[in-house]
């Protein structure tokens, strides 16, 4: 949270330099800093993943009642951001990573894309509770492969659900590596759903100076 709060000088700094590209915080684990964050950036991106859940690696069945207890205890822990964002002006990122769905998703999903969009619909649906819209979502997986399939997955969802669920896809192949491995997989990630004309923004993660 005091990170969090460190955003607040870091900006007023930026703009004083006359840099006014759009600042986002990238938050895991902890809600209250991304309540911080939200304060002084204008995007937050939450992991759906780690936000309300701690991963335990528990294998656990729920019944249809526990589940759905499970998904409004995460719509209480989530709704103080997403109303906060709304009455600010502020773009949240419900950004789904392939290492860290939760233990509940784990359980009913598996370990798959299916798992992965599921968890990020989750989310969706509160923010539209609502009435927010200022949303982005990302599919990020290390394997190229698993994330192609998850963002086609997801866009074939939200086309199910309607017009008014055409939110902004934002692509990216995470922990891609560094030199021309990393590029080659941020290429073929990327490259494969641009040509589905996939895709609104786009991050190339390399790990290197």
């Amino acid at each position: 949270v005091k990170d969090a709060a460190n955003l607040g000088p870091i900006v007023e700094e930026l703009r004083a330099r006359g840099c006014h590209v759009p600042i986002v915080a990238d938050i895991h684990f902890k809600p209250e800093a991304a309540l911080e964050a939200v304060n002084w950036v204008e995007k937050v991106r939450v992991n759906p993943g780690n936000y309300a859940d701690k991963k335990k690696f528990a294998v656990k069945e729920y019944t249809d009642a526990e589940y759905a207890a499970e998904v409004t205890r995460v719509e209480d822990a989530f709704s103080p951001l997403v109303l906060e964002a709304r009455a600010r002006g502020r773009a949240l990122r419900i950004g789904t990573n392939h290492g860290s769905l939760s233990d509940r998703i784990m359980t009913r999903w598996g370990d798959s894309p299916a798992g992965m969009v599921e968890s990020a619909l989750e989310f969706a649906r509160v923010c539209r509770r609502h009435d927010f819209h200022n949303v982005v979502f990302s599919m990020k997986s290390s394997n190229p492969k698993v994330m192609i399939e998850c963002y086609r997955l997801l866009a074939a969802r939200l086309a199910e659900l309607g017009p008014d669920w055409n939110y902004p896809l934002h692509l990216g192949v995470t922990e891609a590596g560094e030199g021309e491995d990393g590029r080659i997989q941020s290429a073929i990630g990327i490259g494969s759903l641009l040509c589905d004309g996939i895709g609104d923004t786009i991050r190339v993660s390399l790990t290197e100076d």
